[in-house]
């Protein structure tokens, strides 16, 4: 049987018991900020679960895509360890509870998947007499083949009775299918506990029953839910009998192009298997991270795909590949499950992109990490130690991208090591220091007041696509993490509202400001700059400008007219640029990320390389041209699939509900779309682009202004003309030939300036000034000087020395206007023929300085980035003249 078809069945099955089939949530969990990826399929009814749910759901069956690193050590290395995965499950809120759940689960696998009573083995919670009596006395399981385990196999969350956290929590039943004798340890006393795989866990069915409260005490939960997942890969392992995951049919093809590409024969228990298995499985992760909108980066979500991808490129390299290889990997991850996830298929090209580019970044930075390595390795060398310092690692990592493991890898190979800790300590401060500036506290959002306020309250009602005013009651104030009852004159806290006029920052547009004022009792002022949307209620972030705010009391909010109208014209505009770059691009040209706020406008999109100042130029000219088309700005509510269907755009990384909002710009553009717009495109006002730039691998980013905003920028500019012309004494019409001009005048300038300095310092040499600073060093005369002027006039210098006298080696130097160090040094014909070379002076001079060079025996030049180190360069120089001149060295 195949994968697809067991996921169909699935959802068939369960369809049939009243189940709503509901779409997978998107690997980053919409409106969840205590969730780094969606990691199983109940993720998405987390509201359900607490019976605050919008959708009003009672059952619910899903094939979910996750992302789990915790065991990602353990990849390749098992038959079932993933980082991506497909989880099936089937959902209860306050609607049917064990008896249904055990019984549909047994009636699936015994109908459904024809799977043998006589392979099945079940495990319960060791308290859980329901679960027993069910298994036995309705299912008709013997006593010996149910398996009962303590809170940490067989309790959700596990150890949550001796070791918290508070909340719901419920025992769980576990399905296993046993592989027989022959395919674990052979021990007579083997159970679904043992680590050796004999048997497969396939299906955990959680009985959300209880609530933790302080103390380890178990109060029972008014409404009994039902959570269970079931592993698609290894029920496709065991329906297709075969030994690991990474053998199924969704597997297959990729790991045979893997072989293919390596050049290995992919055999079990090799030395290759684990590598190649981990390249597919991380392979997987990576491209369907990237088509839900997650670019590799250093940054919570983005560093785990770079993490992961370059892992398999690290993988690829030790088994032989030469070059990018991902890429080619890409067709049969598409082939395999573009059907079931169209959003592969949609962004194939864009996954395309982003993966080769990150793939050479990767060997650029391995490279480039490489070359600063070495610098360590060597200097650990000189001090005799072996340990590189945390800092170093973390500079490594931060600063040129170097991964850890790698540092790792290579220093063992020079029997050193990485002081782990410290880089862990320097990376835990580094993420300190990034999270400071944060406006809102995470804990409000996971598990704090709003949890509290859903509890009481409807999500807020947002009135601002028709209106700017709107009157509704004070039903929140947090501060920090608390929520209070009232808020004094000088407070700053978040005010929710049962219902708002101002828009909660989401799909990259920013929030409103505004004010919201009492209605009714002593009077009260609230000034407000930021708005968020978390849990459906939109928090207003500002201070209470005069009197005490209280709940319960009602209010009138404004929102400030000119900030929601110029983000307004920012937004419409991104859709504009969105349309005119897949014109003059091509369609690959798609949206990956935007910010848009009353002040400026910023789009992400997808294209391998820089914009040229004609594709910009095109760009810009579509855009304008469609705002003074003066083209209606419509909004409309449909169905997904019905927006979908009449080509509507979707975003990545979006979540959209059941029903969306359809943003349409005469018959141009069509997206869904939450945000605020124009009625009309004439609105927008003139469209500027003022930057272009690169973001990540396949990735660019356009800044662009509208309205008043790009008429301020032309008066700058031309406030900047006027000063430049005044300051030159010319016209605009003649300030390029007057630049030229002045630019042709300060070249010859330099070109004499130089000269003299070479002149001088050439007469500096002739005339015996510089020998008078001679030193002896091992018995030779050596000059050791810093002077004014360029490598030609140190040249210059040099070749004076070296040729008018015998026995002399010299290092010149130099600082220049950009802070960095020219050094030139020469030697003697007669030192060159005793072994003495002028290009190892000037390069360990040189590595003192951060810098290098080199040249011939008799004359070389170097540089060097720091010039308060150039004592310790001429010393540097000292004692490489000494090692080469000493007997035996």
């Amino acid at each position: 049987m195949t994968t697809d078809e067991i996921r169909r069945r699935f959802l068939e099955f369960f369809q049939s018991k009243g189940h709503t089939l509901v779409p997978p949530d998107t690997l980053v969990p919409g409106g969840d900020s205590s969730l780094l990826f969606t990691g199983a399929g109940m993720n998405q009814f987390k509201d359900e679960f607490y019976g605050r749910g919008g959708r009003s759901l009672k059952r619910a069956a899903t094939c979910q895509k996750c992302i789990r690193t915790g065991d990602i050590e353990r990849v390749g290395h098992t038959a079932s360890h993933h980082t991506f995965f497909e989880m099936l499950g089937n959902f209860s809120f306050g609607d049917y509870f064990k008896h249904e759940a055990i019984l549909w689960a047994w009636q699936f696998m015994r109908e459904q998947m024809e799977v043998p009573a006589e392979n099945m083995v079940v495990s319960i919670y060791e308290d859980d007499e329901d679960a027993a009596g069910i298994w036995g006395d309705s299912i008709g399981i013997a006593g010996e083949k149910i398996y009962r385990y303590g809170e940490g196999e067989n309790f959700w969350p596990a150890n949550v009775r001796s070791e918290g956290p508070d909340g719901p929590c419920g025992p769980c039943t576990e399905i296993f299918y046993d592989r027989g004798p022959g395919a674990g340890c052979g021990s007579s006393a083997c159970e679904p506990s043992c680590e050796c795989e004999r048997f497969v866990e396939v299906w955990n069915l959680v009985f959300q029953e209880y609530d933790r409260r302080e103390g380890g005490e178990l109060e029972p939960l008014p409404m009994k839910n039902i959570d269970t997942g079931m592993g698609l890969e290894r029920m496709a392992r065991v329906m297709q009998n075969v030994p690991t995951n990474f053998d199924i049919d969704a597997f297959a093809p990729l790991i045979d192009r893997i072989a293919e590409i390596t050049g290995q024969l992919y055999r079990h228990n090799t030395a290759p298997a684990p590598m190649i298995r981990r390249i597919a499985d991380h392979a997987r992760a990576v491209f369907f991270c990237i088509a839900d909108g997650v670019i590799p980066s250093n940054e919570e979500r983005g560093y785990v795909v770079r993490r992961l991808l370059r892992r398999a490129v690290r993988d690829g390299v030790q088994l032989g590949t030469e070059g990018e290889f991902l890429t080619e990997l890409i067709e049969p991850v598409v082939a395999a499950f573009g059907d079931n996830y169209p959003e592969l298929k949609e962004s194939r090209e864009h996954i395309r992109t982003v993966v080769g580019q990150e793939e050479k970044a990767f060997q650029r930075t391995v490279r480039r990490g490489s070359a600063v390595l070495s610098e360590h390795i060597a200097n650990l060398k000189r001090q005799k130690s072996t340990l590189l310092r945390g800092k170093e690692v973390f500079d490594l990592y931060q600063t040129y991208g170097f991964p850890v493991e790698m540092t790792e890898s290579i220093l063992h190979e020079h029997n050193m090591s990485a002081d782990v800790q410290g880089f862990l300590g320097e990376l835990e401060r580094h993420q300190k220091r990034s999270k400071a500036s944060s406006v809102f506290d995470e804990d409000v959002f996971a598990r704090g007041p709003l949890s509290q306020l859903q509890q009481h309250h409807q999500p807020t009602e947002f009135t601002g696509y028709r209106t700017l005013e709107s009157e509704g009651e004070v039903v929140g104030i947090i501060a920090g993490s608390e929520l209070q009852d009232s808020a004094e004159e000088g407070s700053k806290v978040q005010l929710v509202l049962d219902r708002t006029p101002a828009y909660g920052e989401s799909g990259g547009q920013k929030g409103d400001s505004g004010v919201i004022e009492s209605l009714e009792g002593d009077r009260w002022r609230f000034i407000f700059d930021a708005v968020q949307r978390e849990k459906g209620f939109f928090l207003h972030n500002g201070r209470v400008e005069e009197g005490r705010v209280r709940t319960g009391k009602r209010a009138v909010c404004r929102v400030d007219k000119q900030r929601r109208r110029a983000t307004a014209r920012a937004h419409s505009a991104t859709h504009l640029l969105h349309y005119a770059l897949r014109k003059v691009l091509g369609e690959h040209a798609g949206q990956s990320g935007s910010s848009v706020g009353p002040d400026r406008l910023r789009f992400d999109f997808s294209n391998p390389a820089d914009l040229s100042a004609g594709q910009l130029r095109a760009v810009e000219d579509i855009v304008n041209d469609r705002v003074l088309a003066d083209l209606p700005v419509s909004a409309t509510r449909m169905s997904r699939s019905e927006a979908q269907e009449i080509g509507a755009m979707a975003l990545f990384g979006e979540k959209y509900d059941d029903v969306v909002r359809v943003i349409s710009i005469g018959d141009l553009s069509m997206e869904l779309c939450g945000g605020t717009h124009c009625e009309r495109s004439g609105e927008i006002g003139l469209f500027k682009i003022i930057s272009e730039t690169s973001v990540a691998g396949g990735i660019r980013r356009i800044e662009a202004l509208t309205g008043l905003e790009s008429l301020s920028r032309l008066r700058e500019r031309e406030d900047l003309i006027d000063r430049l012309c005044d300051e030159l004494g010319t016209q605009q019409e003649n300030l390029p030939s007057r630049v030229e001009e002045l630019q042709k005048h300060i070249r010859n300038t330099e070109k004499e300036l130089e000269k003299a300095r070479e002149d001088a310092v050439r007469r500096m040499a002739s005339g015996g000034g510089l020998m008078e600073e001679a030193e002896e060093v091992e018995g030779i005369r050596a000059v050791f000087k810093e002077l004014e002027g360029g490598h030609k006039a140190l040249r210059s210098a040099a070749d004076v020395l070296r040729k008018n006298n015998t026995m002399l080696v010299c290092l010149l130097a130099a600082r220049q206007e950009d802070g960095k160090v020219a050094l030139v040094a020469a030697a003697s014909e007669d030192l060159v023929e005793r072994g003495l070379s002028a290009s190892e002076i000037a390069v360990a001079a040189a590595r003192v300085l951060g810098g290098g060079g080199g040249g011939r025996d008799d004359l070389a030049q170097a540089g060097g980035a720091d010039p308060s180190q150039l004592p310790g360069a001429f010393e540097a120089a000292r004692e490489c003249i000494r090692q080469s001149l000493r007997p035996n060295t």
